[in-house]
């Protein structure tokens, strides 16, 4: 889930490079890789890619995190070796999925829309219309929560439903579904007395990153 900026006012924040017509692919052997990945249903890169050294990260084009990302899963997983990755050819002796990918299935997985939302009842922690603080949390492994909002007071402006915690999904612990919520903050709140009046941010924000105000 990603958060709805409003940032008109904003000085200084420099060009986005909006393209109307930017295509999704460049290159051919990037729709190979955004094909692997659905076909894998590895899902969760995010940690993989933020592992990149920071030297070869700058250096690299989008697809090719999303490549190198996808191999290392891979590997540490055990679904392939570095080995057959390197030459291109899988071992005679390794396990194979079954049942195989099949064309129909792949273009079907094209197409399908996950559904990350979680239909069970739990009691939401905080109401629409309260204060709350983002945590001044500094988890060493991934996570959703912007720095900037930590410490930060803001208010919320929906419940968003129940959702599971991506920084639980992708490291050791078991998945935590809680509720997601769209906190209003203003400008002068996160960027201070310069920034302007007029401006807010509304930024989706798991249960676990915030605290009564």
């Amino acid at each position: 889930m990603n958060g709805i900026h409003d940032m008109g006012g904003m000085q200084g924040l420099g060009e986005i490079g909006y393209k109307e017509n930017e295509p999704g692919f460049h290159e051919p052997w990037e729709v190979r890789v955004f094909a692997l990945v659905q076909a894998m249903r590895s899902g969760g890169l995010r940690p993989y890619i933020e592992r990149i050294p920071a030297a070869d990260y700058l250096q690299m084009s989008y697809y090719e995190r999303w490549y190198t990302a996808l191999v290392t899963r891979l590997i540490e997983r055990g679904v392939v070796t570095r080995a057959e990755v390197e030459s291109g050819r899988a071992d005679p002796a390794s396990v194979k999925a079954t049942p195989a990918l099949t064309p129909a299935v792949a273009r079907e997985l094209l197409f399908r829309t996950s559904q990350t939302e979680q239909h069970i009842a739990l009691t939401p922690r905080f109401r629409v219309g309260e204060h709350v603080r983002g945590r001044n949390i500094h988890p060493t492994t991934h996570t959703r929560m912007p720095r900037y909002t930590r410490g930060k007071t803001g208010v919320v402006a929906r419940d968003r439903g129940v959702f599971t915690l991506p920084d639980s999904e992708h490291g050791s612990a078991e998945p935590t579904p809680q509720h997601v919520y769209l906190i209003h903050f203003t400008a002068h709140e996160l960027w201070g007395e310069e920034a302007s009046v007029h401006d807010a941010l509304y930024i989706d924000m798991w249960e676990e990153y915030l605290e009564p105000a």
